[in-house]
């Protein structure tokens, strides 16, 4: 950083320890090895209207901007990781005006391995009527709950350890934040989930698996209309024809 900004060792170290000291950064230790990565136990902007924050973090929203509050626990999706990020602008752009799937406003939101819940809370905060948010970990669960309350949507999601194998209903937006295999696996579990018309938020996807993915929902009526990647790991939008 020193030579990118014309700062010596010492100015470098000085600047590090003031955006330590104001929570703009953190360190984090992780395999092995210790890193300084954005902070998010304050507000974080994720998407063009998304902000992350903390419930116990004072944020004067701006016109135009969702504020989704999440409490960073053991669960995944707190904001920290790639795929989350992605899978957030993935949603808010389908939920912009004038987007090709903002008729999915009004409609049935599904997220599968909620995690935090921040996927469905988004989404519903954006405009989808209801959501189910589904993970098999009861730690997440409870997490997630706590999470939905936070944003007042206890009576708009539902968090379930239901497996998804066996829902009946059909829903206007999928949206799951999972490796490859996982992906692969629920394709066609996810087709037959998908209302018509219909938008899927695939996130977790290796660049390298982009392709793959893009193929195997390809073969059941979905074409990519969003795709966006970040450190090596990739987003997209998929909607089925009756879409277009």
């Amino acid at each position: 950083m020193h030579t990118r900004h014309c700062l010596d060792k010492k100015q470098s170290r000085a600047l590090i320890r003031e955006l330590v000291e104001a929570g703009e950064i953190v360190y984090t230790y992780e395999h092995g090895r210790t890193f300084l990565e954005v902070s998010y136990q304050r507000p974080v902007r994720v998407s063009q209207r998304l902000v992350l924050k903390p419930p116990r973090c004072s944020y004067r929203r701006r016109p135009g901007e969702v504020v989704v509050q999440i409490q960073a626990g053991a669960s995944f999706g707190a904001g920290r990781h790639p795929t989350t990020r992605l899978a957030l602008r993935a949603i808010d752009a389908l939920f912009a005006p004038g987007a090709a799937v903002e008729k999915t406003s009004g409609g049935r939101v599904l997220d599968i391995g909620t995690g935090t819940g921040v996927l469905v809370i988004a989404a519903v905060l954006l405009g989808a009527e209801r959501g189910l948010g589904l993970d098999i970990d009861a730690c997440a669960r409870a997490e997630a709950a706590v999470n939905v309350a936070a944003n007042g949507l206890d009576d708009r999601i539902t968090i379930s350890d239901q497996a998804v194998e066996v829902l009946e209903q059909q829903f206007s937006l999928i949206m799951a934040n999972l490796r490859y295999p996982s992906l692969i696996r629920l394709a066609p579990v996810i087709e037959r989930l998908g209302a018509e018309p219909a938008a899927l938020v695939l996130s977790g996807i290796r660049q390298s698996e982009q392709r793959q993915v893009l193929d195997a929902y390809a073969a059941r009526g979905f074409a990519p209309s969003w795709k966006q990647t970040e450190q090596g790991w990739g987003a997209v939008v998929l909607q089925n024809q009756a879409a277009f």
